[in-house]
């Protein structure tokens, strides 16, 4: 019984904090943040690579600009976030294909060389 009370009490003193109630500040930081990374997504050529996180981090910044229109700050920085996040993940796609690609050049590069020093060291012999 004791641990009930004491599990009860601890909880609603922690639902404040849960409850945190956000700012314009926040909203504006939380949106300064999410477009910055929109923009080094599309930098990354994320929507030839990445159209699909792309798409989604516009979306959701759409969304965050609407609930700061309407002074709803958490929702604001909610979507923000969400957009921010969609945004690296296409960054970080677009990013990795070109990676892969390069990798995939390389490759055929030395298969390349490799082929050719096989036929030069064949026609010496």
């Amino acid at each position: 019984m004791i641990a009930k009370t004491l599990l009860l009490t601890l909880m609603m003193a922690a639902l404040p904090m849960a409850a945190h109630a956000l700012d314009r500040k926040d909203a504006e930081r939380a949106m300064t943040e999410a477009n910055a990374a929109v923009e080094s997504a599309q930098r990354a050529d994320a929507a030839q690579y990445a159209a699909t996180d792309l798409n989604t981090s516009h979306d959701m910044l759409t969304n965050a600009q609407a609930a700061f229109d309407h002074h709803h700050w958490n929702d604001s920085v909610f979507s923000a976030e969400n957009a921010k996040a969609d945004a690296d993940l296409a960054t970080a796609r677009s990013r990795q294909h070109r990676a892969e690609q390069s990798t995939a050049e390389v490759e055929q590069t030395v298969r390349s060389l490799r082929e050719q020093l096989g036929i030069a060291a064949g026609g010496q012999s």
